[in-house]
C-alpha cells in the first residue's frame, strides 16, 4: 500500500530544481517566521521594508535564533498571533484518506485546499487505509469489504457510462464524450471507500497549522495522530519556534465530551424507499434531505437599514420599522431596496455586505460524497455527524436494474462490517473507514444570504455535482417561503437532472 507523505511543497519544489541541475537557490528554512517578524516591525519601527530586513540578518544570513526568540517572546509568549497570520506557507500531503483529508484536514475557515478530484480521475486502483486500531482478524473482514468496493466501482463504471451515452441520446441531448465520462465518474464515486488514498495541498499561517496539529492529536485516531506529527516535523522546519513540539499539544480535555456509548440509532423517515437491513438494524435511502430550523426573523429591516447607514444615509430604527427623513420605509421601498442589493457587485456578481445580517439555520442529512464538496465553502458554519449508514445511504443516477443490485449488494457487505466493528467495540469515528462515500451524515449548516447566494450561483449550476445541485437548491426554496424578497434575489441555476 502506498505511504503517506508530508512535505513543504517549496522544497519540492527546490528538489526537483536540484534533480534538473537548476541553480534557483531556493531555501525555506526560518522564513515563514521571519515574514512574520518583519510585519510585527512595522507597529514600531519608521523604517521602510529594506531597513527593517537588514536588521534581521547577520555575517551568516538570517539571524535564526534571534527570530526564535522575538516568536518566543512575543507572538507566543503574550499571545500576539496577528503577527504570524503573515507567515503563509503551502504543504503537499500524499496518501491520506478521503474521510481525514475532508472531515478532519480541511476544515480551517482561514486556509487554503485543493486535492484530487473523483471527477476527473479514475480510482479503479485500489489504494487505502487500513485503520491500526483493528485486531488482525477485523482487518481481514475490512479489507474484504473495502475491496467489494472497489471492484464494484471497477464494473460499473462504464456499465454507467454507457447507461448515460443510451438516456442522453433517447432525450436528444448532444454532449461530449469528455462530460459524460465525468457524469460517470461522479455517479461511480458513491461505492468509493472514505478509506480511499487521496492527494491534496493546504496553503494556511503558522496559527491555522498549529491549531489544526492540536485537533488532530486531541483525536482517537492513528491516522490523524501520525500526520500531525508528521506534519508539525515538517513544518518546524520554517516554524522552528511557531510549531515546535512543545507547543503542538493534545488537548485532553476535548475526550470527555465524546459520547461513549456505540449503540447504533437509525433515522427513521418512514418513507417506501430502499432499505438495506443488518442484524435487525434498517438503514433506509435518504436522498440528500434539508430543513430549515430557524433564521433571523426581522432580517430584511437589518439589511435595509445597515444598507442606509452604510450608503451614507441617516436612517433611525424604532420598534422594528425604518424610517428615513422622518418617513416610514414601505415595504415596497424594502423590496427595491433588497433587489439593488443582490446587483451591488457587478463584476463579482456579489451582493452587498449588509445582506450578511440575514441568517439561516438548516439540519441537513447528505451523502458524503456530495458533502465533501459543498464542505469547501468554508464562510459559514459546518457542524458534522460521524459518517454513518444510521442516517441513511444516497443512491446514484443512472443505474440499471443490474448495476443497482450490485451497489446495493457492496453496501450491505460494507455496512455489515461496519455495524460488525462497532458492536465489538470498535469507536464509530474508525468504523467509518470501511463505508463507501455514498454514505450519509447530518450537518448543521449556518449561513448568511450573501454566502448562500455565493454558494447557489456555485453550486446549482449544470456544471455541479447533482448530488449538491439538488441540496443546495433546497436551502434556496426554504428561504424563499420564509422570506421572498430576499429568497427570490439569491442566484439558482438548478435544473432537474434529466435520468
Amino acid at each position: 500500500m502506498a505511504e503517506r507523505m508530508i512535505r513543504i511543497i517549496d522544497d519540492l519544489v527546490a528538489e526537483v530544481a536540484k534533480e534538473q541541475k537548476l541553480n534557483l537557490n531556493l531555501s525555506t528554512e526560518n522564513l515563514g517566521e521571519a515574514h512574520g517578524l518583519i510585519v510585527a516591525r512595522l507597529s514600531q519601527s519608521s523604517k521602510p521594508f529594506n531597513e527593517i530586513i537588514k536588521e534581521l540578518f547577520n555575517e551568516n544570513g538570517l539571524d535564526k535564533q534571534k527570530i526564535i526568540d522575538f516568536h518566543k517572546r512575543i507572538t507566543l509568549g503574550i499571545k500576539h498571533h496577528s503577527i504570524e497570520q503573515h507567515s503563509q506557507t503551502s504543504v503537499g500531503f500524499e496518501n491520506v484518506s478521503i474521510i481525514a483529508t475532508n472531515k478532519y484536514f480541511e476544515n480551517k475557515r482561514l486556509a487554503a485546499y485543493l486535492e484530487r478530484s473523483t471527477r476527473y480521475q479514475d480510482f479503479s486502483n485500489p489504494s487505502y487505509y487500513v485503520p491500526k486500531e483493528l485486531n488482525e482478524e477485523q482487518k481481514k473482514e475490512y479489507i474484504s469489504a473495502i475491496e467489494e468496493l472497489f471492484k464494484t466501482y471497477q464494473i460499473i463504471l462504464p456499465k454507467i457510462e454507457a447507461e448515460i451515452t443510451k438516456v442522453y441520446k433517447e432525450k436528444g441531448i448532444v454532449e461530449k464524450e469528455s462530460n459524460i465520462k465525468k457524469k460517470a465518474f461522479d455517479c461511480s464515486r458513491y461505492l468509493l471507500p472514505c478509506s480511499t488514498h487521496t492527494n491534496f495541498a493546504m496553503s494556511a499561517n503558522s496559527q491555522t497549522y498549529r491549531a489544526l496539529i492540536t485537533d488532530l492529536l486531541s483525536i482517537q485516531n492513528a491516522e490523524l495522530n501520525e500526520s500531525a506529527k508528521e506534519m508539525q516535523k515538517e513544518l518546524e522546519k520554517i516554524y522552528p519556534a511557531l510549531v515546535n513540539e512543545t507547543v503542538c499539544k493534545t488537548d485532553e480535555g476535548r475526550k470527555n465530551h465524546l459520547n461513549t456509548n456505540n449503540k447504533i440509532n437509525s433515522v427513521k423517515m418512514n418513507n417506501n424507499s430502499e432499505k438495506i437491513t443488518i442484524e435487525g438494524n434498517s438503514f433506509e435511502n435518504i436522498q440528500n434531505t434539508v430543513k430549515l430550523i430557524d433564521y433571523t426573523k426581522n432580517a430584511e429591516n437589518l439589511i435595509c437599514y445597515e444598507y442606509l447607514v452604510k450608503e451614507g444615509f441617516y436612517p433611525t430604527f424604532e420598534n422594528g420599522k425604518i424610517f428615513l427623513n422622518e418617513k416610514e420605509v414601505s415595504e415596497n421601498e424594502k423590496k427595491e431596496m433588497l433587489t439593488k442589493m443582490f446587483q451591488y457587485n457587478t463584476i463579482e456578481e456579489k451582493p452587498h455586505r449588509a445582506t450578511e445580517l440575514a441568517n439561516y439555520y438548516f439540519e441537513t442529512l447528505l451523502d458524503f460524497g456530495a458533502g465533501r464538496d459543498v464542505h469547501r465553502n468554508r464562510m459559514l458554519t459546518w457542524i458534522d455527524s460521524y459518517v454513518s449508514p444510521e442516517f441513511g445511504f444516497a443512491i446514484p443516477y443512472y443505474l440499471t436494474n443490474e448495476t443497482k443490485e450490485m451497489y446495493l449488494s457492496a453496501l450491505k457487505k460494507s455496512f455489515s462490517v461496519w455495524a460488525k466493528l462497532v458492536n465489538s467495540g470498535i469507536n464509530k469515528e474508525i468504523a467509518q473507514y470501511v463505508l463507501p462515500l455514498g454514505t450519509n451524515y447530518k450537518v448543521f449548516y449556518n449561513i448568511n444570504a450573501k454566502e448562500l447566494h455565493h454558494v447557489s450561483k456555485t453550486r446549482t449550476t449544470k456544471h455541479a455535482h447533482y448530488a449538491y445541485r439538488e441540496y443546495v437548491h433546497q436551502m434556496v426554496e426554504c428561504v424563499k417561503q420564509v422570506q421572498p424578497n430576499i429568497g427570490n434575489n439569491i442566484k439558482d441555476y438548478f435544473e432537474k437532472e434529466q435520468y
